[in-house]
């Protein structure tokens, strides 16, 4: 459940990169969310135009769902846990090059950075 939640914050800050733009989520296609966790596993987010995601890890793991947006929330879904409810936040801006700590519904912290391409 962590990895959601992980994920679910991702597209959040991938999400308001681009939130006033023609296409709120344009620098979700070509950009990357990379989380360090406690463990020093990083993950990365990849962001799909078609509503989708997928995200790799350095501990060879690898996930894949759906968003989409519900006025000023980006939902997530996952789908190795098809049953499970999708994980909702809002939108919360970032920019490319950003730096930041983001606390997980487990209560661990992970270190965040928006790096341009993929």
């Amino acid at each position: 459940m962590k990895f959601i939640g992980t994920v679910a914050v991702a597209l959040v800050a991938l999400a308001s990169v681009a939130y006033a733009a023609d296409d709120p989520y344009s620098d979700l296609y070509s950009n990357t969310l990379v989380y360090t966790t406690p463990k020093n596993v990083e993950i990365k987010v990849f962001v799909q135009k078609d509503g989708t995601w997928t995200s790799t890890s350095s501990d060879a793991k690898s996930d894949s769902g759906a968003w989409a947006t519900l006025g000023h929330y980006v939902c997530v879904s996952d789908a190795a846990m098809p049953e499970a409810k999708p994980t909702c936040d809002e939108i919360v801006a970032h920019n490319v090059g950003d730096k930041w700590t983001q606390k997980n519904p487990d209560g661990t912290v992970d270190q965040v950075t928006l790096v341009s391409g993929h």
